[in-house]
């Protein structure tokens, strides 16, 4: 009535490595397919990544600095919208006449204590930014702020470009 269970009926044991071997692909490509969009600094003499995490939206990173000429910091805000942009979304200053240094049409804003620079949304594929003492250049994600003078060193570029992360890179630490 009933036959004696043989594995070749199932699943025969030479098609186990290949049964594996699909498994693994899918996996593997689960793991390295982009899930969210990033932000990447990168050393632009020696190509060093300095930093690269994911940045879904509505997550923001800025770019902070001291104006060279007026003082107090300015900070510029960046979104991630997808994996080919970078998008600067707002801009604030500590000190009113940077403020309108960078103010096309003199249009700012008090905010709090700041100055809010009405600029428009501009899209970037990468941003260089020549980082030096006087300036103090870092850039600043909600859990992290990087000295891109300590990371670079002083009179060198960097690049500011948009990311692409993956699951594996985010499990193992490496951002992207």
């Amino acid at each position: 009535m009933f036959s004696a269970w043989r594995p070749s009926k199932l699943l025969p044991v030479r098609a186990l490595p290949s049964a594996v071997g699909a498994l693994a692909v899918l996996l593997a490509g689960g793991l390295l397919a982009p899930t969210a969009p990033g932000i990447a600094v990168t050393d632009a003499a020696s190509g060093n990544i300095l930093l690269c995490r994911p940045l879904p939206p509505p997550a923001r990173a800025a770019l902070v600095f001291t104006h060279s000429i007026y003082g107090g910091d300015v900070v510029e805000e960046f979104v991630a919208p997808d994996r080919h942009t970078l998008r600067r979304v707002a801009m604030t200053t500590a000190s009113a006449a940077a403020a309108e240094y960078y103010a096309p049409n003199g249009n700012v804003l008090p905010a709090g204590d700041r100055f809010l620079v009405d600029v428009p949304d501009l899209d970037l594929s990468e941003l260089a930014v020549r980082v030096d003492r006087i300036g103090a250049h870092r850039v600043r994600l909600a859990d992290t702020t990087l000295d891109l003078v300590a990371a670079a060193g002083d009179r060198r570029r960097v690049w500011l470009r948009p990311a692409t992360t993956t699951i594996a890179a985010r499990l193992f630490g490496a951002g992207c």
